[in-house]
């Protein structure tokens, strides 16, 4: 048996690209003494409007609150259906029975890893609710055919863009044309705030409401008090959650959003090197992209015959990291639902892997996972 310590990863699958601007952007925060939600929060939220193209942006604590948030503001009921890609981080899911719903599990394009508009158009039921797609990867769902099932049945879609930020869908960016468009940005997305997400919306009165909820349900947020005789009066105008964005990670986010495209640019760079080294290799199937439409979140193939585990385990060997995303929802015991068969979404599952992709990769980084993936396959 062998007991060696493995050593530590080089090459992670994902690592945030931070430097002096994010610190110096924290250090004016500090040097304010306004830590909490406040005016920088208010100017990431109007430079986030501005990039996006949308009506509404509300900042919140972390893409999981954007997306409790949003379907709080649909107002479900117990019974009610969301319908929802087993494929996916546990958010969603966790969130739709939150919001007093239950989510129905459907499959995934095997090629794009997107929801299935022809799936979902099979699992719609009278007691559908919602459609929430998911932009795996940073590559957008076909919204158009999601949109016409949509609109047939007078459904509400609530897109998890965790993965997208400044990825576009019909030449608009994801989140300027949505209902309702849920960002995230923890750590690892395209850009970060170190935690947060947001809210993204066309929709006047679902932007009033996700203000009024995600601050407690308190209409006079402090800082806008301040200059106010009486500034400790505040008002309770609907129920809510403590989910504000504070000032310090708003600027944070606000650095990053400077060198947004920068980030991009590097991404679909090492995406198209990966591509251009991978498209004829024997064992693999790469996922269908639009790179040039695209912000690239993460890097996925599939492999066959059952190799998958052990081309991480040759990675983990030479210090590359890799991940799978994710394990299927229908599959954990908290979701179970006994009957739901997924077969494609199953399939998939034990074929794909996250090769190491973010925006400070080195050149000798991109080719030493390249070489490592191809040695993997050439060896046998």
């Amino acid at each position: 048996m062998n007991t060696s310590p493995q050593l530590p990863i080089r090459i992670p699958a994902f690592r945030p690209t931070l430097g002096e601007t994010e610190l110096e952007a924290t250090r004016q925060v500090f040097e304010s003494n306004w830590l909490g939600v406040g005016k920088t929060t208010d100017k990431f939220e109007a430079e986030l409007q501005e990039y996006l193209g949308a009506s509404h942006v509300i900042a919140v604590s972390s893409g999981t609150a954007a997306l409790h948030l949003a379907l709080q503001v649909l107002h479900l009921s117990a019974g009610d259906e969301v319908i929802v890609p087993s494929m996916t981080f546990v958010a969603p899911v966790q969130m739709i029975l939150a919001a007093g719903a239950r989510p129905v599990f459907c499959e995934v394009d095997p090629f794009t890893l997107n929801m299935d508009p022809e799936d979902v158009a099979r699992r719609l039921g009278p007691r559908t609710r919602a459609l929430l797609p998911v932009h795996y990867g940073g590559y957008a769902c076909d919204m158009g055919r999601l949109g016409l099932l949509a609109r047939a049945h007078r459904l509400p879609i609530i897109e998890d863009a965790a993965h997208a930020f400044g990825s576009e869908s019909a030449g608009r960016k994801v989140g300027a044309t949505g209902e309702l468009t849920c960002f995230s940005f923890d750590p690892i997305k395209n850009i970060t705030c170190g935690e947060g997400g947001a809210v993204a919306t066309y929709n006047d009165e679902h932007a009033r409401e996700i203000r009024l909820r995600r601050n407690l349900g308190i209409r006079n947020e402090s800082w806008n008090n301040l200059e106010m005789a009486r500034s400790w009066m505040y008002s309770i105008e609907a129920p809510g959650y403590r989910y504000a964005m504070p000032n310090l990670n708003a600027a944070i986010g606000i650095a990053q959003l400077q060198r947004a495209e920068l980030f991009l640019q590097r991404k679909r760079q090492v995406t198209r090197l990966y591509d251009d080294s991978f498209r004829n290799l024997e064992g693999t199937v790469l996922i269908r992209k639009s790179i040039d439409e695209s912000f690239p979140f993460s890097y996925v193939i599939r492999v066959l015959d059952g190799e998958r585990d052990a081309l991480m385990a040759y990675l983990r060997v030479r210090q590359i990291g890799s991940m799978v995303q994710f394990i299927p929802n229908h599959l954990q015991p908290q979701f179970a639902c006994g009957n739901v068969r997924l077969p494609l979404t199953e399939q998939l599952y034990r074929e794909i892997i996250t090769l190491p992709l973010f925006a400070s990769i080195t050149d000798m980084e991109v080719q030493e996972v390249i070489d490592a993936v191809i040695g993997f396959f050439a060896a046998g």
